[in-house]
């Protein structure tokens, strides 16, 4: 697999601002001067000071919401006073604010004392964090629906717990979460999830302490997953097969930060893992598509390093949000022996293997790409090898309004691949024109191009909205075929965006009507409505969803 080309990047491109408020002017950026005070200015979901949002609901809103306690913003904070400032700390610490979940918008500045030292001023407004969820809609043919409520911010403690009922398709489920990013008060992350459904169960939880900084020396990871579930294969956009899996996961880890050098920060991490899979005919299985049982079991090691070059931007995958990406090199290496010894049911290895990298080409326009490539080997065959190769571009321009040019181009291939796994496209992988799954193998060639534009203003105070135009393009081959220009699949389509400026994901939901150019399988339609949240296609690995990979680190 040949290592990742140098690609692409992008500069700071400000978060628009929201209102007028009368505050401290930043200084320049003051690297090496002494903090001398850390000031926190809170905002809660709507800010009276600007026009229009001191209204009654608005304030009632403000009265029944617990903003995020300040104790929560200042123990994300990488500096303390005393300490030099350092541009990359405050970044860090920013992104660290925003990974919590409950701001709409977060900012450190610094403002410069007469004598030269400066206060970091940390500006903060929250989102609303207790939604009733609600979704229905259609992708790729495909109908589903769900309900349910969340809080995302208990008590203003950045705690959060979830309860949906959702059906997608004939299948039913019922889902229950919980969250604590800072358990007991430490830099442990306590997750836990139980979901129940027409096919199965499935039961979760972790305890992780992931290198949170450049600057962090530890860390560590323990999950374990249980489930039981009913997946079907598709062929030609139509279910051929279904049985029953029940698998059960643990993992453990333990990292440690080599030298300290924040230009290039270097990791070794050393675990275990143990991954069960077993599965039984249903009354629906085909014969001879049930896959093979598995049992692995042993040591893990692994290898990272990162080269720091963060951006902010905002207008890519969400409206208005801030997004943080690394346009620098980041490598993650991992692998195990899974030994018979070791209760594995025979002896394998295990690999990961990724790497990431940016460029810039102006403010506001940039491209990031990854190259990766894992599986396993047994008695030197490979085993659900699976190569990855995406590059994204990103293209500001305001000629005629605010748009973001997006491009997107993903090459997946695999090689031997579990029977349960397989390379998909169609309506909701990225090819928007066909059903789901329309074309399943075990390689995939995906081309996107979307002009997404912005419309101006926020409406009502509580939501923004956009469109797009967009053009699909891709290929799908089976195991021992060649893929060859007359099986390209294309569609052209427009869509409208949404986003709430004051929920807790700010997530971007959109209508999508597209046109299929070729004819799909079967008799489907030309014409596909998708009405969902998120994008048409995920950055990295859209078409390969449906293969399970070897497992990656969780310490980073």
């Amino acid at each position: 697999m040949k290592r990742a080309a140098g690609l692409l990047a992008a500069a700071l491109l400000l978060a628009r601002a929201a209102g007028a408020r009368q505050v401290e002017e930043p200084s320049p950026e003051p690297a090496g001067a002494e903090i001398v005070e850390i000031r926190v200015e809170r905002v809660n979901v709507f800010d009276p000071t600007v026009p229009g949002e001191d209204f009654w609901p608005f304030r009632l809103a403000n009265k029944i919401h617990y903003p995020t306690r300040e104790t929560v913003i200042r123990r994300e904070l990488l500096f303390a006073p005393g300490e030099v400032w350092d541009p990359l700390k405050v970044i860090q610490s920013e992104r660290n604010l925003r990974a919590n979940g409950s701001f709409r918008r977060v900012d450190i500045l610094p403002v410069t004392r007469p004598d030269g030292r400066v206060d970091a001023v940390v500006r903060s407004q929250d989102s609303w964090t207790t939604n009733p969820r609600f979704a229905a809609g259609t992708e790729g043919g495909e109908s589903f629906f769900s309900m349910g409520l969340e809080e995302g911010n208990i008590l203003g403690y950045g705690k959060s717990v979830a309860i949906d009922y959702g059906r997608t398709g004939r299948r039913t489920y019922s889902s229950y979460s919980y969250g604590d990013p800072r358990f007991m008060g430490t830099r442990l992350a306590l997750n836990g999830g139980y979901s129940r459904g027409s096919t199965g169960d499935a039961a979760s939880a972790s305890l992780t302490s992931p290198f949170y900084s450049l600057d962090s020396r530890r860390a560590s990871a323990v999950s374990w997953l249980r489930a039981t579930t009913e997946p079907e294969l598709y062929r030609d956009g139509e279910v051929f097969t279904e049985f029953r899996m029940k698998r059960r996961v643990a993992e453990a880890s333990l990292g440690r930060r080599l030298e300290a050098d924040q230009t290039f920060v270097q990791r070794v991490e050393a675990g275990w893992y143990s991954d069960e899979a077993k599965y039984e005919p249903l009354a629906g299985t085909s014969a001879g598509t049930l896959p093979h049982e598995r049992e692995l079991s042993g040591p893990t090691i692994g290898y990272a390093w990162v080269q720091p070059d963060y951006i902010k931007e905002t207008y890519i995958d969400r409206m208005e949000r801030v997004e943080d990406f690394n346009l620098g090199n980041e490598l993650s290496v991992r692998g195990g022996w899974m030994s018979s010894k070791t209760g594995s049911d025979r002896d394998r290895s295990i690999f990961s293997v990724s790497n990431q990298h940016g460029v810039r080409f102006a403010p506001g326009r940039f491209a990031i790409g990854r190259v990766a490539l894992s599986g396993r080997t047994a008695t030197g065959r490979w085993e659900n090898a699976l190569a990855n190769a995406d590059l994204n571009f990103f293209w500001k321009t305001h000629w005629r309004g605010d748009h973001t040019l997006v491009g997107h181009i993903e090459g997946a291939f695999g090689k031997f691949l579990d029977r349960d796994s397989s390379v998909a496209l169609g309506g909701s992988t990225g090819l928007r024109g066909y059903k789901n799954n329309s074309f399943v193998g075990s390689q995939a060639v995906l081309v996107n191009f979307e002009d997404r534009f912005f419309f101006p203003g926020e409406f009502f105070h509580l939501v923004r909205l956009g469109a797009a135009l967009f053009v699909d393009s891709g290929i799908v081959g089976r195991a021992g075929s060649d893929m060859t220009l007359r099986d390209i699949r294309s569609d052209v389509g427009l869509g409208l965006r949404a986003a709430s400026t004051r929920s807790r994901s700010g997530a971007v939901g959109r209508l999508d009507v597209a046109y299929a150019l070729n004819r799909g399988p079967g008799t489907s339609s030309r014409w596909v409505i998708s009405i969902k949240g998120g994008q048409a296609f995920s950055l990295f690995n859209s078409a390969a969803r449906g293969v399970d990979p070897s497992p990656p680190s969780r310490l980073y």
